[in-house]
């Protein structure tokens, strides 16, 4: 081994244990596949580190390295690809296109130099690449899959043409150039755009692939040997650095997400759902429109805790919250409070109905859904809550007294009307 690669090997190995501690930290989608694919690339430095142009290492490290190299594209592809397109037939779009390449590779780092065999392979790629989007679609109407049909032609096409011209480096390099900047372009469309890591990321696998796509020429310019090679050794370095930054940038979103939602429903938090009362109130005062909120409480869920427990009680709040969350439009706000109480901030309501008939097409609206049984274990029951509506800006004109003035008809709703109890319909429910 050169000793000259210790330190780098030593950096990459001390980043991956990073990027491994960070994802057993904060279990997150695809970071498992970012770190297979990264533990390809280490292996290559290891084997690169090893490598001599002649000697009994030289092709097997050779080997070692174009194939890491390969697995290590595709996995990252295949990370990028996550929640983009569907799953399996991107998996079995991926494995196809793999065998071609992969022995092509092989080929070429065993040193040998026929141009027939690198074209035979070149054929069974094509084949490979062309008949897999027919079969996975089913149709020779590819539609929206042309472009798949596109790389592989152009793929196969370059492999071929440089064979022929028995140009055999790039007959090797240029998939692997075209491989990542696959990667590139794809991580470029699933990561979210103002993304500090998505930008290094990117950038890497751009300059990454372009290192394969020289590699042929620098070949016949040493003076560009070494410049060229501290850029590929970066790269590593780069990508490993811009998947931490994902990881620490998804991390903030979520803390950000869970400071302003409710983790047993996701509903908005009270937090969240002052802020959008407050945009809602100017944009109403603004556009001459009204809103209404609904204060709303369970009726006997207390009892519900008391006698079957918090998992029942947690059971029944995750159902109320989805049937709710369907009942209400985009662009209404639906918050849980805590415990048993929720609000709704209704906006762009008609100015033309009076405030009353506002108020009650409203709480109707909330009684409906809370009616209707919800299903779990073979059993239905249904729900009672009580509902209190203030309407803007007929009832009152800042958040304090709408939210005061809900909060105490519902209350006087409570007592005034026998709403069917929840506790006993979830007892039949529980001890059956």
């Amino acid at each position: 081994m050169k000793i000259i690669y210790l330190p780098d090997l030593a950096a990459m190995a001390f980043l991956l244990l990073i990027l491994y501690s960070l994802r057993r930290r904060h279990l997150q989608e695809g970071v498992g596949l970012w770190i297979v694919g990264l533990v390809f690339i280490f292996i290559e430095a290891i084997a690169h580190s090893l490598y001599n142009v002649s000697g009994p290492l030289h092709i097997p490290t050779h080997v070692i390295a174009l194939d890491s190299y390969l697995a290590a594209g595709m996995i990252f592809l295949w990370a990028a690809t996550q929640g983009l397109f569907p799953r399996r037939p991107t998996l079995t779009y991926l494995a196809a296109s793999t065998l071609p390449l992969a022995i092509l590779e092989t080929v070429y780092a065993f040193d040998v130099r026929n141009p027939l065999l690198y074209q035979q392979i070149a054929g069974l790629g094509l084949l490979l690449g062309l008949a897999t989007p027919v079969v996975l679609t089913g149709s020779l109407h590819l539609r929206r899959a042309w472009w798949l049909v596109l790389v592989q032609v152009v793929l196969w096409g370059s492999v071929w043409g440089f064979a022929s011209n028995h140009l055999f480096r790039d007959t090797a390099y240029f998939p692997l150039f075209l491989l990542y900047l696959s990667v590139a372009v794809v991580f470029g469309m699933s990561l979210p755009r103002k993304s500090l890591g998505r930008l290094t990321i990117l950038t890497s696998f751009t300059i990454w692939s372009l290192v394969f796509l020289v590699h042929a020429w620098v070949s016949n310019h040493p003076q560009f040997t070494e410049f060229t090679s501290s850029i590929w050794d970066w790269q590593k370095f780069f990508v490993t650095i811009g998947m931490v930054l994902v990881m620490l940038e998804r991390q903030v979103a979520s803390n950000e997400w869970y400071a302003h939602h409710d983790q047993l429903t996701g509903l908005p938090n009270r937090r969240l759902f002052e802020e959008k009362l407050e945009e809602a109130l100017l944009k109403a005062h603004r556009t001459g429109t009204r809103i209404a909120i609904a204060m709303m409480d369970l009726d006997g869920f207390k009892a519900v805790n008391d006698s079957h427990g918090h998992e029942a009680g947690d059971h029944l709040l995750k159902h109320i919250a989805g049937g709710l969350r369907q009942a209400v439009r985009l662009t209404d706000t639906l918050a849980r409070l805590g415990g048993d109480e929720f609000i709704l901030v209704a906006t762009g309501l008609p100015i033309d109905l009076p405030s009353d008939q506002i108020a009650k097409m409203v709480s109707e609206r909330l009684h409906d859904t809370l009616r209707r049984p919800f299903h779990a274990g073979g059993m239905s029951y249904s729900i009672g809550a009580s509902v209190g509506v203030a309407v803007y800006p007929d009832d009152a004109t800042d958040e304090m007294h709408l939210r005061r003035l809900a909060d105490l008809r519902m209350y006087q709703q409570k007592r005034q009307d026998k709403v069917p109890s929840l506790a006993t319909d979830i007892a039949k429910h529980f001890n059956a």
